[in-house]
């Protein structure tokens, strides 16, 4: 948190940078981007290539927790430079609301990272806008387990800090951990990604923690599927759990699944199944759902189409990348590349990314409808589904699904269960694998690029 606000204030722009990505791909986004100046933990050396850095002329080591025998970079340390220094106390910095403050770069998972620049302006913005929906104020006690390098961190570094609250750091997300932290530091608001939530609902101890002092749980980075909303309101029945939707490019949430006043007193399903969309356009975003000849869609929660979105907290480009940003906003308005619906109250519900729908026999298949049934069998931990080749039908989905601990289910048993949940015929997985763990990124979403890649390998 130090550099995250001490780098922009002195007129420097902030590059926070995945520890998941290939040390290739870190040395791209090193390269690509110009960096000067690497601060990195010492245990992290590995990850990087120096002989092969071209801009890097400067390196702060801090601190590792096992540093590496191999450790090849020369730099100062951190602690040594603070002691040497004294506090610069200043009212204004000389800085622009327009200067660029933050840089970020994409996961990479379709070819290269590609950068985007936030102006100082666009961060004030996403962190103050949440603030209308009264989720923080200065007895806020937030747990940061979204990374720093992970979409501005959901813009809760700036917001936590602007109204006083404390933040609580999580160097890794272990469940035991988690608790730990929440249970001592009387933690009351949290964000995860699914698979996060999905690991601590199952965490086998997680009743011995007093986790009491927890009101607000949010999801986003992925779908919010009905097995993981059922394992959370049952394992924390009384807080709010609820669901929201951003990209790296849009700096923050776009929507946010609150539930609004007038739909109090509709049933249990049906307010859940709102909790867990992607909700309903934020201040500061319009949000359309529109066809491929870009005309809105029908408010009537069936009807898909791409989703849209223009703003102030919105990315004016990609950096150095002229023809995909073309490809990305046009007139302005952002393409997400996700489909989905949108209903009569304005609520947003993702279907598929757009490159990820399956097409059987001519009909579009959402693959988050069919995570969400077989997500909903008790047995089931976790659940990806992708498009598979058919030689008959051009795709079929194909499931892949880890069993919760003790639990034991055959493929057959889960066909029967989707057929019981009226899933159509043609969207039940032609393939069922079973698995030990799923591959994921570096926030612990699920990578389907590299559970697709080997099925579509020489067709």
């Amino acid at each position: 948190l130090e550099l995250h606000f001490g780098v922009p204030q002195i007129g420097a722009i902030l590059l926070p940078i995945n520890i998941r990505l290939t040390p290739k791909e870190i040395t791209y986004v090193l390269n690509d981007s110009g960096a000067r100046c690497l601060v990195i933990n010492e245990d992290l050396a590995g990850l990087i290539e120096p002989d092969h850095l071209k801009s890097v002329d400067r390196y702060i080591i801090l601190e590792g927790d096992a540093p590496k025998k191999d450790t090849v970079i020369d730099g100062e340390r951190y602690e040594v430079l603070l002691e040497k220094s004294s506090p610069v106390v200043k009212d204004d910095f000389g800085l622009d609301e327009n200067d660029p403050a933050e840089m970020f770069y994409t996961s990479g998972t379709s070819g290269n990272p590609k950068g985007m620049l936030l102006t100082h302006r666009t961060l004030w913005l996403a962190a103050t806008k949440d603030l209308f929906f009264g989720v923080a104020n200065d007895r806020t006690i937030y747990l940061q387990a979204i990374p720093l390098f992970h979409a501005n961190c959901w813009r809760k570094a700036h917001m936590i800090t602007g109204v006083g609250g404390r933040h609580v750091m999580l160097p890794q997300f272990r469940p035991a951990l988690v608790c730990e932290l929440i249970e001592r530091e009387k933690v009351n608001y949290v964000e995860m990604v699914p698979t996060m939530a999905d690991t601590l609902t199952q965490f086998k101890d997680l009743d011995k923690y007093d986790l009491s002092s927890l009101e607000r749980i949010v999801i986003g980075g992925a779908p919010l599927l009905e097995g993981t909303q059922k394992a959370l309101m049952e394992k924390f029945s009384w807080c709010v759990i609820h669901a929201g939707y951003g990209m790296s490019e849009t700096a923050s949430c776009g929507t946010t699944a609150h539930l609004k006043e007038h739909l109090q007193e509709l049933s249990d399903e049906k307010k859940r199944f709102l909790l867990r969309s992607q909700g309903y356009e934020d201040m500061l975003t319009s949000v359309r759902i529109v066809d491929s000849e870009g005309k809105e869609v029908k408010h009537d929660g069936i009807e898909m189409g791409e989703i849209i979105m223009r703003g102030n907290t919105i990315i004016d480009g990609y950096w150095q990348l002229p023809e995909e940003t073309k490809k990305t906003i046009i007139d302005g308005w952002l393409y997400s590349g996700d489909i989905a619906t949108i209903n009569e109250d304005g609520y947003i519900t993702i279907v598929d990314r757009k490159k990820d729908i399956i097409i059987s026999g001519g009909e579009n298949i959402g693959s988050v409808e069919v995570e969400n049934v077989i997500s909903s069998h008790p047995a089931v931990a976790e659940v990806a589904v992708v498009a598979a080749p058919h030689e008959k039908w051009g795709e079929t989905p194909a499931a892949f699904i880890v069993l919760a601990e003790g639990a034991s289910l055959t493929a057959d048993e889960l066909i029967a269960y989707c057929r019981k949940e009226e899933l159509a015929g043609f969207k039940i997985p032609g393939i069922m694998e079973f698995r030990e763990s799923l591959p994921k990124g570096g926030t612990g979403k699920v990578l389907k690029s590299e559970l697709k890649r080997p099925l579509w390998q020489n067709k």
